[in-house]
């Protein structure tokens, strides 16, 4: 009798990113006639934040392991993104002993998940995992432009919990979700965020995804979940219009958002990417996002214009020259340090991926 064959093992397949950019804050704040510093950060922004610096943002592995039923997810990263990331959360990791106190570790723990099928068209996930809100993801690479938009700066990361993904069929993906929050892990309060998303492709011209996601988010005191319900409405609609263009349209309404002293804000943001060649893209994004608080009336409108060219050598390498202008309506000044109505920054950025 013949041996029985060995049980096979997982498919794995990895991913990397070398991500590393160099910046330029062109205005800079004012003070009793004196310029700051070239060192002098941009506002408003999410991982681009060093000016005049060569900064090594993101460094990042990613492992998947695939035995059916079940795939297994894993991506780490360090670098000043790392940084970011973990001071998102509203409970940062722990700094190790003899480190920075006031600084959040580099290292950074992006996703780490199990998924199991079910169901022939259901998988649930669980652990750690990217947000499925809007139109731009953490790893550069994968967006069209090097710098995020205001509304990516202003939803969440990454959520720790579960998830059900139900494929209704080719046309309909159903997604819902249970987890700690916007970033958080471990969980700041006894309220849990619930979320939902529908992605739906009626054609192979178009996407449109709906996301939302509704909990307290304020911290745990006196046995009740402070805060007001934040609430994310996330709506995305992606165009294929050819094999060199492609559109991109994000949409969003946050009630109470995060790090931001307003009620509400709603805004929405259009890229475009154009494939000149092989090697070479144009990319830009336009938006607008009103900022509003109800207390005294006021209405911030913030806008952003970026131009990007994508330079590719072979299929692992690119170049990003990208320069970027934000500015903001009415009288007040919430560019260089609360003196400047507007803000210019040149980057070129460097990626290395498989």
């Amino acid at each position: 009798m013949a041996p029985a064959a060995p049980a096979a093992g997982p498919k794995f397949t990895w991913g990397g990113l070398v991500d590393a950019y160099y910046m330029f804050n062109f205005i800079r704040q004012d003070v009793a006639g004196v310029t700051a510093d070239t060192l002098t950060p941009p506002a408003a922004r999410a991982f681009d934040t060093n000016s005049n610096s060569a900064t090594m943002s993101l460094a990042a592995l990613s492992l998947n392991a695939a035995m059916d039923p079940v795939t297994f997810q894993l991506d780490f990263g360090y670098g000043a993104t790392g940084t970011i990331i973990n001071a998102a959360a509203s409970n940062p990791p722990v700094t190790p002993p003899g480190m920075n106190t006031t600084t959040p570790p580099s290292f950074v723990l992006l996703q780490a998940y199990g998924s199991v099928a079910v169901a022939p068209m259901v998988t649930l996930d669980f652990g750690k995992f990217y947000t499925t809100a809007g139109a731009e993801v953490i790893p550069a690479n994968k967006n069209w432009l090097y710098s995020r938009s205001l509304l990516f700066n202003s939803i969440p990361l990454l959520h720790t919990g579960a998830r059900a993904n139900i494929k209704v069929n080719d046309m309909l993906t159903l997604q819902a979700s249970v987890v700690n929050g916007w970033n958080d892990d471990p969980d700041v309060n006894a309220w849990k965020t619930f979320g939902a998303s529908a992605s739906i492709t009626p054609n192979k011209m178009a996407t449109i995804v709906a996301t939302t996601y509704i909990g307290k988010e304020g911290p745990q005191a006196a046995g009740e979940t402070s805060g007001d319900l934040r609430v994310l409405i996330d709506a995305v609609l992606a165009l294929t219009l050819s094999d060199k263009l492609g559109i991109n349209f994000n949409v969003d309404y946050i009630k109470a958002p995060a790090n931001i002293a307003a009620d509400y804000l709603i805004g929405g943001a259009g890229m475009l990417r154009f494939a000149i060649s092989d090697m070479l893209a144009l990319a830009g994004r336009f938006e607008a996002v009103d900022y509003h608080t109800d207390l005294g009336g006021v209405n911030t409108m913030y806008y952003e214009g970026t131009g990007m060219l994508g330079i590719t050598f072979g299929k692992n390498f690119e170049l990003r020259p990208e320069f970027r202008f934000d500015f903001n309506s009415g009288d007040a000044m919430l560019f260089a340090g609360g003196t400047k109505k507007n803000q210019l920054t040149g980057t070129l950025a460097a990626l290395a991926y498989f």
